[in-house]
């Protein structure tokens, strides 16, 4: 049985209770992003920076905290860049928090990407207490 746009379940599988909208989606052959949608490392650095210095402007380095810290850092960026409007761009979010106690620490990323469709962005926040570097990569989902 094939599914028509707009189809509800109880239309292709006979559910009737609590229908569902399938949402069935043509190819659209897209190889780069739209005009005015591709990934500027620019934009996201500067929403990137702004969250770090609203959240961690007065925190001080605490190792229980830091963990749930990090993930709530990540998710307040993820979500930020997402209403940028970069369609078809997967967004994924790494935070690093240390104790700033003056010591050295290099963070390295590796994947396979395009160089002209995907991009990732980054920004550093330093207080007395710690450092956060957060990345985020816009790989293009074609």
């Amino acid at each position: 049985m094939t599914a028509k746009p707009g189809a509800t379940y109880g239309e292709i599988g006979g559910h009737t209770e609590g229908q569902q909208t399938v949402k069935i989606f043509n190819p659209t052959y897209l190889m780069k992003p739209r005009e005015g949608t591709k990934f500027l490392k620019r934009d996201v650095e500067m929403t990137m920076a702004k969250i770090l210095q609203e959240k961690l402007q007065s925190k001080e380095y605490d190792p229980v905290e830091q963990s749930q810290l990090t993930k709530e850092l990540c998710t307040e960026i993820q979500s930020a860049v997402k209403q940028m409007g970069y369609e078809r761009y997967k967004i994924v979010i790494q935070v690093n928090i240390t104790e700033a106690t003056g010591q050295g620490i290099r963070i390295a990323s590796r994947c396979l990407w395009d160089p002209e469709q995907d991009n990732f962005a980054e920004a550093v926040f330093k207080n007395q207490h710690l450092w956060c570097c957060a990345l985020c990569f816009g790989c293009f989902w074609e």
